[in-house]
């Protein structure tokens, strides 16, 4: 028997009979069944001309299994390709690439478009179904105006199935327009399966009416059957409640989101683009067996968007080392971003050994009991394999970009033992092997060996000071000053930073201490400098001498050492000697830095000239700092719950503070200027307080007999 089908380029003919073709040996077809040789008129092609024949690609509903070898079974979410169609129900088809033709039952299949195969195959298999549920109600919904539903008319063509398009036919005619007579299989046509109390609202094959078309009846939002004429829409099977429902939330869509659920909905699939990410929320219980599914998801807050915000320790370790099974950027994004947070903060709600014990136990995660052969085969493929693979990237992360070796020394060792337990299987045992490499490299490595903190830069020449520091280059003291900044920025760690938080000394925090106290020796350096110069002219020489030095320093992005000098000249002790700002110079210039230290709006003026800084910098860190504090003020842990929504603000402050840590000044160290600044920052911050407020009193009352002098001297004449 022959079906012929309409090609643009040739007519094609397909017999399904017996034949002396021979499968090959290991195909997954039984040897006994019924071949399939397809041919034109004149010859047989090959099999690569297969794809001509193609009538359409079909969706499996449903799984189907059948004793007969003359069918073909298949499991739901399959895309098998038809290659016949009869109209007893029974289709030949074929799997992509396959080779052996079978008879499968229409009911358990929907057609597609050839649009709509291309987006199904690169949806996730098991999400194929909902995917295409989606698709059709959003394209069958009918039109909402004004509260009012727009119907097709009763006299109007009828629809043709969205599924099939308007480039195929249920059943395509044979040249001449006759139809041949079916070789349909002998065996009964089989029903789609019901359940009695389905896990979830499975969607049920629509009832073709009796001239061939499916126009399923359509009810209003209460459940009941409207009346009126023309009751004949796009096909939309509303029989299934999760469906009718999820229509009547479209149609309130019309006035907005009906409930925060909803709006949750709406933006996760305006982010996305569609609504595999609102599928995967919702249904994923429902498609995905329970042995699949993680242990503790119950013990973590999520937000709207999906981002964690609280959840027990061991929640938040799962969650870390599950797989996201997810090509979606956003998300993808999200989960690096969440590993990132989790390896940066974990320190401050977990020890090194007890995290580290639980991702070892998730990699020797136990298989779950009572499951058949085939059930713990998927639970290896689906849970156990990726899960160890992401564990030993975490390891790899935390050793490379998270400071395991400097930090957590006494875990290297454990970790090298645990790594060297791995034999099977063979990708992981090479995996195991890397790290085990990459641990002796960091471990050996040789500090002389790395990149120079500052490129090479020929020496600018300084002028023989003799210990005056108006000899100086203001230029001069600015770029060692850099230079000497950033070699402290640089040593700063996010864990310190965080740290913070709880304690303000301590050896936890012994680089971030070093780099604030620069700041405060600069200040009484600037201070001292002004103080101890007797003569009126060469006090306000001093002044315009640093603040000619702040300038610099916010040209080169030194704001750490800008913040310094522009607080010692706005210092009372400084800022009262009233007769040297008079004989300033550069008092106006001055006047337009100040407004940078300004605290007001959280430091705002730093914080607008860090967003514009480009190259290498060195930040006013306080304002961070300051910011940390508050975090831990706002959030806090409580009976086992560990709120991650601190760390990640933690973490988002610290990345802004530590983010020019890369990037060093291209500027040559003086070792003459660098030692005059050294000695001085070590000599001038031993003076306290006190020495300060008294020194400048008896500055101040010099200026005033001076003042005196001055007045009756021009009294006289003079």
């Amino acid at each position: 028997m022959t079906l012929a089908h309409v090609h643009p380029r040739h007519s094609l003919h397909l017999n399904i009979d017996a034949s002396p073709y021979t499968m090959p040996s290991g195909s997954n077809t039984p040897s006994s069944s019924v071949r399939a040789s397809i041919g034109t008129d004149i010859t047989s092609p090959t099999l690569s001309t297969m794809s001509e024949l193609i009538i359409c690609s079909v969706l499996c509903m449903y799984d189907f299994q059948s004793d007969d070898v003359d069918h073909l079974e298949f499991r739901k979410n399959e895309i098998l390709d038809v290659v016949k169609q009869e109209d007893t129900g029974w289709w030949a088809a074929m799997r992509r690439g396959g080779d052996f033709i079978g008879w499968i039952p229409q009911a358990f299949v929907n057609p597609l478009t050839e649009e709509m195969t291309e987006k199904l195959l690169n949806v996730r298999e098991e999400l194929r179904v909902y995917e295409y549920d989606a698709e059709q109600l959003y394209n069958a919904a009918p039109t909402v105006r004004n509260n009012e539903w727009y119907e097709t008319s009763p006299d109007s063509s009828p629809i043709p199935s969205p599924a099939l398009g308007n480039g195929y036919s249920r059943y395509p005619p044979s040249p001449g327009g006759r139809r041949l007579p079916p070789p349909s299989p002998v065996t009964p046509m089989p029903q789609p399966p019901l359940l009695s109390a389905p896990a979830y609202n499975k969607p049920t094959p629509p009832t073709p009416e009796p001239d061939g078309q499916e126009f399923p009846v359509h009810r209003d939002r209460s459940g009941t059957v409207p009346t009126g004429r023309g009751n004949r829409r796009l096909p939309l099977r509303v029989d299934d409640p999760h469906m009718a429902s999820r229509l009547s939330k479209l149609i309130e869509s019309a006035d907005g989101p009906a409930s925060p659920e909803e709006a949750k909905r709406y933006k996760i699939t305006k982010l996305t683009g569609s609504e595999e990410a609102w599928f995967d929320t919702h249904i994923a219980k429902a498609t995905i067996p329970p042995y699949l599914l993680p242990l503790y998801a119950d013990q973590l807050k999520l937000d709207v968007n999906g981002l964690v915000q609280s959840g027990t320790l061991v929640a938040l370790v799962e969650k870390l080392c599950l797989d996201p099974l997810t090509k979606d950027p956003i998300k993808l994004k999200q989960e690096k971003n969440y590993r990132d947070i989790f390896l940066t903060t974990f320190r401050t709600f977990t020890t090194a050994s007890q995290l580290f014990d639980l991702l070892v136990a998730r990699y020797n995660m136990e298989r779950p009991e009572h499951l058949t052969d085939e059930q713990a085969d998927e639970w290896r493929d689906k849970m156990q394999l990726p899960t160890q693979r992401r564990t030993l990237t975490l390891f790899t992360m935390w050793l490379q970009d998270h400071r395991l070796l400097e930090e957590e020394p006494h875990i290297a060792q454990r970790l090298t033992d645990f790594l060297q337990s791995i034999m099977q299987p063979q990708s992981l045992a090479l995996t195991a092997k890397l790290i085990v490499r990459s641990i002796e490299d960091l471990t050996f490595a040789n500090p002389s060996e790395a990149s120079p903190t500052i490129p090479p830069r020929k020496r600018r020449k300084s002028k023989n000071h003799k210990n005056d520091l108006l000899r100086l280059d203001p230029a001069d003291i600015a770029e060692q000053l850099a230079l000497l900044e950033f070699k402290l920025y640089a040593k700063l760690t996010p864990h310190e930073c965080i740290s913070y938080a709880k304690t303000q000394t301590g050896k936890k925090v012994e680089n971030l201490t070093t780099f604030c106290a620069t700041h405060d020796k600069l200040a009484a350096w600037v201070k001292t400098s002004i103080l101890t110069n007797e003569a009126l002219g060469k006090r306000a020489d001093t002044v315009d001498f640093w603040i000619k030095v702040a300038e610099k320093c916010r040209n080169l992005n030194n704001f750490a050492s800008m913040s310094a000098v522009i607080n010692a000249l706005s210092s009372t002790v400084i800022s009262r000697l009233h007769l040297t700002w008079a004989h300033v110079n550069r008092r106006s210039s001055l006047e337009g830095l100040v407004k940078f230290n300004d605290p007001s709006g959280g430091f705002s003026g730093y914080r607008m000239l860090m967003s514009n800084a480009e190259g290498s910098c060195v930040p006013f860190i306080g304002m961070y700092l300051t910011d940390i504090v508050h975090i831990s003020d706002q959030f806090s842990d409580h009976d086992g719950v560990i709120s991650f929504l601190k760390r990640q603000r933690w973490y988002e402050v610290v990345q802004v503070m530590l983010r020019s840590q890369k990037q060093p000044y291209n500027v040559a160290e003086s070792e003459t200027a660098l030692s005059f600044i050294t000695m001085h920052l070590r000599m001038d911050s031993m003076k306290d307080q006190t020495w300060f407020w008294e020194k400048s009193q008896e500055v101040q009352q010099s200026e005033l007999a001076h003042a005196d002098i001055r007045k009756g001297l021009e009294a006289a004449g003079f």
